[in-house]
């Protein structure tokens, strides 16, 4: 398993409001960047974390969350995707 602290995870948002609180709440260890053209997002901005536990993202996020990546070699895997009947959110 990777070492959290060195994981970094890429969340996407259907609101820009959504990307800046998302910031906000999660602080050091997050920037909010133009998101890759090989993902998709509604509002163009993404979170780009490190540090932080997927379930932290999460709760940060609320329902403006879209969907959390991970990055390798370039590539990027889908880890989390928001569903609106999701209790935990």
């Amino acid at each position: 398993m990777e070492n959290r602290d060195k994981q970094i995870m890429t969340a996407t948002f259907s609101s820009h409001y959504g990307a800046m609180l998302t910031k906000k709440r999660l602080g050091d260890g997050c920037i909010l960047r133009p998101i890759p053209r090989s993902l998709s997002a509604s509002c163009g901005t993404c979170a780009v974390t490190q540090g932080h536990t997927l379930e932290e993202i999460i709760s940060s996020a609320g329902e403006y969350l879209e969907a959390v990546y991970t990055e390798n070699k370039g590539r990027y895997e889908k880890i989390y995707e928001f569903n609106p009947s999701d209790k935990s959110c």
